[in-house]
């Protein structure tokens, strides 16, 4: 299942993991040998802090709200670095560096998960 930018018309990952559980969570990008597209669902928009050790690269971050609307978007974000977002999410993209330029996707655009 791929996910787009559908105000774009861009695509963000022609595949993804989702990460429901607790462990998968918290282990995200860690001790990965790439950096690879992960959705993270969580119960309420909130605010969500992460840190970038034992990741193998930089990472896209983008976060949704409710609507799966992007209300923050972090580029590039370096490894071995600490990060919370300032407006409230329920979702959040971990992404492999240069996402978000490729896809050109802004604060407002909104985030579609195409069933095939």
């Amino acid at each position: 299942m791929p996910i787009i930018n559908a105000t774009k018309k861009t695509t963000l990952a022609a595949t993804f993991e989702e990460c429901t559980t607790y462990w998968q969570q918290t282990k995200g990008m860690m001790f990965r040998k790439r950096t690879e597209a992960l959705l993270f669902p969580f119960p309420k928009e909130q605010t969500i802090r992460l840190h970038s050790y034992f990741c193998p690269d930089a990472i896209d971050l983008i976060f949704l709200d409710s609507s799966w609307e992007v209300v923050e978007i972090k580029s590039e974000w370096e490894k071995r670095s600490t990060y919370a977002n300032t407006r409230p999410a329920q979702f959040l993209l971990e992404m492999p560096p240069g996402t978000i330029a490729q896809s050109r996707t802004d604060v407002g655009d909104v985030v579609h998960i195409l069933k095939k």
